[in-house]
């Protein structure tokens, strides 16, 4: 079993951040958590070789069933994932702007969203998650993978735009630049600039600049479980810990205690994977 980041390979750092390998078994009888997901900076694909997986929306209560190979634009709302008893899955995370380049779709249309990515992209990328279900190893499922993207990338819809350099600069400190800075930057009046973003990122530069900031400011609680809320709202640019907390309450619908103990009941946290 496994539950890990791994780097591209040189050729695809340009594209691709990172994949995420999940690999859980548990018993036929045993009772599954479910994992807790809110809104995190990304545009991704994701390949499910062995197992389903259910989206509950908790606020209305609908489930629904993920496509085995699924096109993920920018998330927006607090989703609980529902495993099987084996699920493997590989998630491939883009840089801003490339999952818009090799559609050549505008990403809003994706937001919020798992659509099905042969119905999107063509018959052969269902062939790879057949593929990945026969994979021997993790490594060879990360070749398999490189090998379809490589293709993949040169075959690109879209050109690179300044804007995609801005939008890699709100990932990195999503509270020190202005809109009207980073309009500037991407060449655009700020009008033009939020169409864009819009187009390229799935949501608008406002709405992705407090995601990254929440999902920053949680990963860091949870690499630093000593640190006070006070403390990580002021380090990630917050006015004061209530503006942080109505941040989380959108998009975890809980308080930041409550959503750290949640997401310490995840599977791979009772798995001993993470």
């Amino acid at each position: 079993m496994i539950y890990r980041y791994i780097a591209p390979s040189p050729a695809l750092q340009e594209y691709i951040r990172d994949y995420l390998i999940a690999h859980f078994i548990f018993a036929k009888d045993q009772d599954i958590p479910f994992k807790p997901y809110s809104p995190k900076p990304e545009q991704t694909i994701t390949f499910l070789p062995k197992g389903n997986l259910t989206v509950n929306n908790p606020l209305n209560g609908e489930n629904r069933m993920a496509p085995a190979v699924s096109i993920c634009g920018q998330q927006v709302s607090r989703y609980n994932f529902y495993l099987t008893s084996e699920y493997l899955m590989l998630r491939v995370h883009f840089h801003p702007g490339v999952l818009y380049r090799l559609l050549g779709i505008p990403l809003s249309e994706f937001t919020d969203s798992w659509f099905d990515a042969p119905s999107v992209i063509s018959r052969e990328i269902q062939e790879v998650n057949e593929r990945l279900a026969n994979c021997q190893n993790y490594a060879q499922m990360i070749a398999v993978v490189e090998d379809y993207l490589i293709n993949m990338i040169q075959k690109v819809k879209a050109d690179t735009h300044p804007l995609d350099q801005v939008a890699s600069c709100l990932f990195t400190n999503p509270s020190r630049f202005s809109l009207d800075w980073l309009a500037k930057q991407s060449c655009l009046c700020p009008r033009q600039f939020n169409r864009k973003f819009t187009e390229r990122m799935g949501v608008g530069p406002k709405l992705y600049s407090r995601i990254v900031r929440f999902y920053k400011a949680y990963q860091y609680k949870e690499m630093n479980p000593g640190e006070d809320w006070l403390s990580i709202a002021l380090l990630f640019g917050y006015a004061d810990y209530q503006h942080m907390v109505k941040d989380f309450k959108e998009f975890a619908h809980e308080t930041p205690n409550l959503w750290i103990n949640q997401d310490d009941q995840s599977p791979e946290r009772l798995l001993k994977l993470e």
